[in-house]
């Protein structure tokens, strides 16, 4: 199977998560393709000033591998800089917020994998 940019599904999120101005998703693949085992891939961008708020991942976890830009990410309410080829992972329990401080794109590669239920 093989995806071409034109056809994959976009959309702008205002605020998302509590955050500031707007995300663009990018759905890469769509969630019904990806075998209840994942539940997100795409590529996200936060435009400067923009930001992810805080959430809670529940029976999943999410990675983001900072493509380009600049940032600073949230882990468990620390904030630690990122930068393009940085990865955060966030685990099931755990709290993450990711905010734009640069005055360039910040663009991430977004998986979310759901946990086995038991």
């Amino acid at each position: 199977m093989v995806f071409k940019p034109e056809g994959m599904r976009r959309e702008i999120v205002q605020n998302m998560r509590g955050g500031k101005g707007q995300v663009e998703i990018v759905h890469l693949v769509e969630k019904d393709l990806l075998a209840n085992e994942a539940r997100l891939f795409a590529k996200l961008t936060l435009k400067p000033g923009a930001s992810i708020g805080p959430h809670t991942h529940e029976n999943e976890f999410e990675i983001f591998f900072v493509l380009s830009g600049k940032g600073i990410f949230y882990d468990n309410g620390k904030p630690v800089e990122i930068e393009a080829n940085d990865i955060c992972l966030t685990m099931s329990g755990e709290t993450h917020s990711v905010e734009n401080n640069s005055n360039e794109d910040l663009v991430l590669l977004a998986v979310i994998i759901l946990l086995p239920k038991n």
